[in-house]
């Protein structure tokens, strides 16, 4: 993952409500999370901060890429 992206995505999300404003919701079924599944959530979600959080750049997050972005500090642990 790029520095600058990373910076970028934490320095967002720290603006943002400690904890989630919902449940995050796989609403398609894939078994991952689109932005637009994010949002939802994160509403204060930007593209520079989700694409930080995708480890392999697919554009969408598995449940390991949200483990490691809480763990990280670019998302609040959901509760």
């Amino acid at each position: 993952m790029k520095p600058i992206a990373l910076t970028l995505g934490a320095l967002t999300l720290m603006a943002a409500p400690a904890f989630a404003q919902g449940t995050l919701m796989d609403s398609d079924g894939n078994g991952t999370y689109s932005m637009e599944e994010m949002l939802m959530v994160y509403p204060n979600l930007t593209d520079d901060a989700f694409a930080a959080i995708d480890a392999d750049g697919d554009g969408e997050l598995t449940i390991e890429d949200l483990a490691t972005a809480q763990t990280d500090g670019l998302l609040p642990t959901m509760e």
